[in-house]
């Protein structure tokens, strides 16, 4: 942050308390990024971006305003916080919505890699081409590479207010996403993946490509199956996109807004008693590590399903105050609005079942590997979904037809019940970790729907 960002800073807080803010708070996000696409053993496309905002927040009369602002001109101060004093003329909350005056200690946090913090468009450049080329040699069928980038971003978040809250945070990463083209007779499939790393040497061009070519040619040859009812096991990947899709389920925000299906379940069972469900902002030294929240409540490990027992929905400060409970450290924000609620690391706890074991458990089944159509394809409220899925036929436990082009249907929340058994694959220190992750599952009774 340049010296011209603290002083509008500093003029901010000085004019909003003399406006008559009781209370204010700035956040300032930055965010640097540099990318490269590659096709044909070219650059196609070379993108610079540098972003930066400053939002605010402050305390009229019994109200809380918001506002945000790019241009850091201190001539733009006045608009600022008078945008944000309008904003309060017109709210009719009434819970009181304050800013926080901080923790007293928050967890050790470096996101800031030096090794990759030089990474120029030259090095994402050859990086590109080099995996693109070692695609297209690693077999005679991959016929295309139609996507493949590099990107190095920096970002960088403070908050301050005037209760003496300060809290920042700097992050850094390179990553890189593939997709290609496989063709055998008239067969076509396709198949990408994206990584994300800290260090050059976690970036391994051969694994990458060896990776992502097993998984196209693996589909050559997908065809639909006869709809039916059966027993599948759901990849990690799959069950995770499905996690998300409901994470929002979880939210006291949805639920006092009668938006969730959990609304009056605190306490009860919801789920096998096998699933329990957990939010922690920090794990180990996982590069997804969040150490406060965006009202700069320290991260916490939040047990949000225990063996089943629904004990917990994820707060902010302002739906902690309504249930008469502490934030979970689940506040989120963007730009000049106002606060929600959102997972920080989001995850259903891992058992102690390799992959092939479940494969083996399932026998005779469908092993569902992805799934599309989240956004049509889903009811947030009720739980009910009908997606477009893709996987494999196993019998006695051995992968074997590839399938495409089946829906598979059920209930989120009735899934949660009848899940089985739970796979050992959820890692947040994999280059493709997620901060919201399932292992793979175990489910009887889906419907899938083929020809």
């Amino acid at each position: 942050m340049d010296n011209q960002i603290k002083v509008f800073i500093d003029q901010v807080f000085l004019q909003a308390k003399e406006a008559g803010f009781s209370e204010y708070e700035i956040v300032y996000q930055s965010d640097i990024s540099t990318s490269v696409s590659v096709r044909e053993g070219k650059v196609v496309q070379y993108e610079n971006s540098d972003i930066s905002s400053i939002s605010f927040r402050g305390l009229y009369g019994s109200q809380m305003g918001y506002s945000s602002t790019e241009d850091f001109s201190l001539d733009q101060i006045p608009f600022l916080i008078e945008q944000a004093k309008d904003n309060c003329k017109i709210l009719e909350l009434k819970e009181k919505v304050t800013v926080y005056e901080g923790d007293p200690e928050y967890p050790e946090y470096n996101g800031y890699s030096e090794e990759i913090a030089d990474m120029g468009y030259q090095e994402l450049a050859d990086m590109a081409l080099k995996f693109e080329r070692k695609l297209l040699d690693y077999d005679p069928r991959i016929i295309a590479v139609d996507e493949c980038a590099t990107c190095y971003s920096c970002g960088e978040f403070l908050m301050m207010n005037s209760k003496g809250l300060s809290c920042s945070s700097l992050d850094n990463a390179f990553a890189s996403m593939i997709y290609c083209r496989v063709k055998d007779g008239d067969d076509v499939q396709t198949y990408g993946k994206s990584w994300a790393f800290k260090k050059r040497s976690e970036f391994d061009i051969d694994a990458c490509v060896k990776f992502v070519g097993d998984h196209a040619l693996a589909r050559i040859g997908a065809a639909p199956i006869p709809s039916k009812k059966t027993k599948i096991v759901l990849d990690k990947d799959a069950a995770r996109s499905l996690l998300v899709s409901f994470a929002k389920s979880f939210s006291a925000e949805a639920m006092q807004k009668g938006l969730s299906r959990l609304t009056g379940k605190l306490g009860e069972q919801i789920a096998n008693e096998k699933i329990t469900i957990i939010d922690e902002g920090m794990i180990g030294d996982s590069y997804l590590n969040i150490p406060f929240d965006g009202e700069g409540v320290c991260s916490k490990r939040t047990v949000v399903v225990d063996h089943g027992v629904f004990v917990s929905p994820l707060h902010n400060r302002k739906t902690a105050l309504v249930d008469g409970v502490q934030s979970t450290g689940n506040a989120t924000r963007s730009g000049g609005s106002s606060l929600g609620i959102s997972p920080m690391n989001f995850y259903i706890e891992k058992g102690n079942t390799s992959l092939n074991d479940l494969l083996k458990q399932l026998g005779n089944g469908v092993y569902i590997t992805d799934v599309a159509g989240l956004h049509a394809g889903i009811n947030a409220v009720s739980g009910d979904f009908s997606l477009m899925a893709e996987g494999f036929v196993v019998e006695d436990g051995q992968v074997g037809q590839p399938i495409n082009q089946i829906t598979i249907a059920d209930n989120f929340f009735d899934i949660l019940k009848k899940i089985e058994v739970l796979g050992d694959d959820v890692n947040y220190f994999d280059l493709d970790a997620s901060h919201i992750q399932s292992p793979s599952l175990l489910i009887p009774d889906v419907a899938v729907s083929g020809t």
